[in-house]
């Protein structure tokens, strides 16, 4: 084998080992790659699985939300019935309270501040003439009180005169025991009512128990309804009893008059 051969065999055998080594290395590499990919698909593996969970987690809190809504409006109508119902039992007693207190039993509105113009004159019309009249008055606190007149009233600006006369409350707020009513003393005059002309420049509508003790009606438009010393004209009643006011004005915040039959 002459020389020049020997060292072309010599150079080949070189080459197939660095061939060898570099193959190794892609290998390695090769390997290296393979794990890194076998780790980074079960990694998004487990990201779709965790995003799976994740979304159908949302579905249930949403259904929960939707079914917590539904139990709160149930419960919310469930409220409104119960304090309706108890409202309707409270204003049917009253109702029977005040038809027992008078011994008629139909029960007519013909005034109601809610709806009716509240000026003097259609006032005066809604109440004159007719007997048996209730005058309810509702306070910005929740005080239902008022006074009920027997006889007819004939004319504003006349004192009118009614044994049977009496005032009332209805609701006070636990503060007496309420429904209860009061007649006028006996050493009082028994004038009971004062309708107010339309000349009346302040908007008082009418005074109950005028003059030694008194309650006096405005329209519910502004504050200047009143309770004045009314235990000097009714027996067993204290001045702030009505309303927890005496000489103080207030604001009503609805008026009705109901006639009984």
């Amino acid at each position: 084998m002459n020389e020049e051969l020997l060292n072309k065999i010599i150079e080949l055998q070189q080459i197939i080992i660095q061939t060898q080594n570099e193959l190794i290395q892609c290998k390695n590499r090769l390997d290296f790659v393979e794990k890194k990919y076998t780790q980074m698909e079960v990694k998004m593996k487990d990201y779709y699985l965790l995003k799976k969970e994740v979304e159908e987690l949302k579905k249930k809190l949403s259904i929960k939300f939707e079914e917590t809504i539904q139990e709160e409006q149930q419960l919310v109508k469930i409220e409104e019935t119960n304090e309706k119902s108890l409202y309707e039992k409270k204003m049917i007693l009253l109702m029977n309270e005040m038809r027992e207190w008078t011994g008629r039993i139909k029960m007519n509105i013909i005034f109601d501040s809610d709806i009716d113009d509240q000026n003097v004159v259609c006032f005066q019309r809604s109440l004159m003439n007719k007997p048996s009249l209730y005058i309810i008055l509702f306070d910005e606190k929740g005080n239902i009180f008022g006074g009920y007149n027997r006889k007819s009233i004939s004319r504003p600006g006349k004192r009118m005169e009614d044994k049977s006369h009496f005032i009332f409350s209805l609701e006070s707020n636990e503060r007496i025991d309420s429904p209860i009513r009061w007649f006028g003393r006996g050493d009082k005059p028994s004038t009971c009512f004062f309708l107010n002309r339309e000349t009346n420049q302040i908007g008082r509508l009418c005074e109950i128990g005028f003059p030694d003790g008194f309650i006096s009606v405005a329209k519910t438009t502004i504050s200047q309804s009143g309770c004045v010393n009314i235990s000097n004209k009714y027996k067993g009643i204290d001045n702030d009893d009505l309303n927890n006011t005496n000489n103080e004005v207030f604001k009503l915040i609805r008026i009705l008059v109901v006639q009984m039959e």
